[in-house]
């Protein structure tokens, strides 16, 4: 039961895949092969938590693994730490197919309770690149990716969670091999717990800059927006938060690289509390450690 709705959401993507290939077939050649060239793109991990336009280049690929962790709520003290191992590969051209697993423990001491969450679970993703740099002045890419989680609660025992996600990637070169400017806005929708599933979903933007100062080294920062709500779109609004973070990203060889972003909550709301910070909803600090291999 725990993949049934990953094994709808896949059928999803292979029914959006072939549309998607007609389009690419049906544009000229050159210019084809023109909005796929990612030759003046930034870095993909390059602005923190947010993504650049880039993708695979066709018949190339990547591996990484991304250490995650939070901390900081309302009532007591909470922390998680997760890691995600990701795969992903130039299927065709602008076409980038992907495949995660991911694994993370919480621990949580709430009005002196002690609490435990484990979780593991499966994703797949795929992205197709519309615009580039050079014909159009930015870069735009779009991205659809669905998951399954394995939850193990102390408190609430085993239950499974499903998710669906929506994603426009955009970026702008500022200066040449200098400055970089990214956007992000996505949707992502869970269903949450036994049948009748639970729904909520989170919205996001968020805009970077990243300036490499070095060749191969490029300092960030960033602005992100997040908004939770009990239902799939955007009503029963259940709290919102604003992070800002710093960022750096080191191309350590021509295939190996590293990066580490940190956000902090500066600014949130929980719908029914007083407060300047939504600390249900979200945490406190996020901190993110990406390492990856292009091939």
């Amino acid at each position: 039961m725990m993949f049934g709705l990953l094994a709808r959401s896949v059928l999803v993507l292979a029914v959006l895949a072939p549309s998607w290939v007609a389009a690419e077939e049906a544009l000229p050649r050159p210019g084809a092969a023109t909005v796929c060239d990612g030759a003046d793109d930034a870095p993909t991990d390059a602005f923190g938590f947010t993504d650049s336009s880039g993708i695979a280049d066709l018949g190339g690929g990547s591996l990484g693994v991304t250490l995650g962790g939070n901390a900081g709520v309302r009532e007591g003290r909470s922390r998680s730490r997760n890691a995600t191992l990701t795969g992903s590969y130039g299927l065709l051209p602008c076409l980038e197919i992907g495949a995660s697993l991911f694994g993370g423990t919480t621990r949580s001491v709430i009005a002196r309770e002690r609490l435990k969450d484990r979780s593991h679970g499966a994703g797949l993703e795929m992205r197709y690149r519309l615009l580039n740099h050079s014909q159009h002045g930015f870069g735009l890419t779009l991205g659809m990716d669905v998951g399954a989680e394995r939850n193990d609660d102390k408190q609430t025992g085993r239950f499974d969670s499903y998710s669906t996600g929506f994603r426009a990637l955009a970026d702008r070169v500022l200066i040449p091999e200098t400055l970089y400017a990214a956007f992000n806005l996505s949707h992502n929708m869970v269903w949450n717990g036994t049948e009748p599933f639970s729904r909520s979903s989170t919205f996001a933007a968020s805009a970077a800059l990243a300036w490499q100062f070095s060749d191969g080294i490029f300092l960030s920062g960033e602005v992100r927006h997040l908004r939770q709500q009990n239902s799939l779109g955007f009503g029963n609004h259940a709290g919102h938060a604003t992070f800002v973070g710093p960022g750096v990203y080191w191309q350590a060889t021509e295939r190996l690289a590293v990066s580490i972003a940190y956000n902090v909550q500066v600014t949130g709301h929980e719908r029914g509390r007083q407060g300047p910070l939504d600390l249900s909803n979200f945490s406190r600090h996020l901190v993110q450690v990406d390492v990856g291999w292009t091939f």
